[in-house]
C-alpha cells in the first residue's frame, strides 16, 4: 500500500527539524556583512533615484512645456510601462485627454505641484533644517495666490499630496520620511503654523511676524475664493462672505495673541480691545474676552482656575 504523499513529505521534514543547526559566530558575522552589503546597495539605488528626480524636476520647472513633457513621461512610465500596458494604450490615453493636456491652467498647476514636490524632497533630505525652507515655502504659496485667477479648476491638482502625484510615483518617492512638513501647497494652515510663523515669534521679528499673519489671511481668503467647492455649483461670493464674517475675525484675534506673546504687548493689547469691541456679535467674543483677561491679569486667571 502506497503511503500518502503528505506522510512522505512529513518523513522528509521531521529529521531536519530534529537536528538543530544553530548559527556559529562565523555564520553571524557573515550574515551581518551580507546585510551591510545589501543595505549599501539599496542606499546607492535610492541616492541615484533621488538625484535623477532632482535633476528631472529642476529641468521641468524651467517652463510649462518642460513640465508637461516630464508629466507625459511620468504618466507613460508609472501608469503604462510599469503596469505592462501596451504603447498603443498610452497613445490612446493621450488622444482621449488631448484637450485637457493642452490646458494652460493645468500646465501651470503642474509647475506649482513640481515646485512643492522639490521642496518636499529637500525637507525629507534635511529634516533638521526644515524651517530654513520657510521663505521658499511662503513664496511658493504666494505664487499660487498671485496666479489664482489663472488656475481655475486646478484645486484638485494643487490640493493633492505631492507624494501621490505621478511625478512621485514615477520616481518612487511616495515613502519619503517627512516630519512637520505639509505635503500640499494648499495646506495653508499647516504651512504657516509649522513653518513660517514659529521662527518669527521673537521681539526682533515683530514686524515680520505681523506681515506673515497678514499674508496668511490674504492667502486663506484667496484659497476660499478660488479653490473651495465646485465653482460651477457653489457661489464663491457666499464662501468668501462666510470667511470674512466668521473665520477672518478669528485669524485676526490669533494674530494679536501671537504678537502679544512675542513681545508686542502694549500695542497688541490695545488692538485686541478694539477687535472685541468691533466684533461683539461674533460667536467667539466671550472666549476672546476670557483670553484677554488671562493675558493682562494672569494671576487672577490662575486663581479662577484653582477655584473651579
Amino acid at each position: 500500500m502506497l503511503k500518502p504523499i503528505w506522510l512522505s513529505l512529513c518523513l522528509l521534514v521531521v529529521p531536519s527539524l530534529l537536528c538543530a543547526d544553530p548559527l556559529t559566530q562565523a555564520d553571524l558575522e557573515e550574515l551581518r556583512e551580507r546585510l551591510k552589503a545589501i543595505q549599501a546597495g539599496t542606499q546607492l539605488m535610492q541616492d541615484k533615484r533621488f538625484k535623477a528626480a532632482v535633476d528631472a524636476f529642476q529641468s521641468a520647472l524651467q517652463s510649462e512645456d518642460a513640465a508637461m513633457d516630464l508629466y507625459l513621461k511620468c504618466v507613460e512610465q508609472a501608469d503604462f510601462i510599469d503596469l505592462d500596458k501596451k504603447g498603443q494604450e498610452f497613445r490612446d490615453w493621450k488622444r482621449d485627454n488631448e484637450e485637457h493636456l493642452k490646458s494652460a491652467e493645468f500646465r501651470q498647476a503642474l509647475r506649482h505641484q513640481l515646485r512643492w514636490l522639490s521642496l518636499t524632497m529637500r525637507a525629507a533630505a534635511r529634516p533638521e533644517d526644515v524651517q530654513k525652507l520657510a521663505p521658499e515655502a511662503q513664496e511658493a504659496v504666494r505664487a499660487i495666490v498671485q496666479n489664482a485667477g489663472k488656475l481655475e479648476g486646478q484645486g484638485g491638482v494643487l490640493s493633492r499630496s505631492v507624494l501621490e502625484s505621478v511625478f512621485a510615483r514615477c520616481y518612487k518617492l511616495g515613502d519619503l520620511p517627512l516630519k512637520n512638513w505639509p505635503t500640499s501647497p494648499m495646506q495653508v494652515t499647516a504651512i504657516y503654523d509649522q513653518l513660517i510663523l514659529p521662527p518669527l515669534r521673537k521681539p526682533s521679528s515683530i514686524v515680520a511676524l505681523s506681515e506673515a499673519w497678514d499674508l496668511r489671511m490674504q492667502t486663506e481668503a484667496a484659497m476660499i475664493e478660488y479653490f473651495s467647492g465646485d465653482r460651477k455649483r457653489d457661489s464663491p461670493a457666499a464662501a468668501i462672505a462666510k470667511f470674512r464674517s466668521t473665520t477672518l475675525p478669528n485669524l485676526q484675534w490669533r494674530k494679536e495673541i501671537d504678537l502679544f506673546q512675542s513681545g508686542d504687548q502694549r500695542a497688541a493689547a490695545l488692538r485686541m480691545l478694539t477687535h472685541i469691541n468691533e466684533n461683539m456679535t461674533h460667536n467667539n467674543a466671550p472666549t476672546w474676552i476670557e483670553e484677554f483677561q488671562s493675558l493682562v491679569n494672569p494671576d487672577a486667571a490662575k486663581s479662577k482656575a484653582l477655584e473651579q
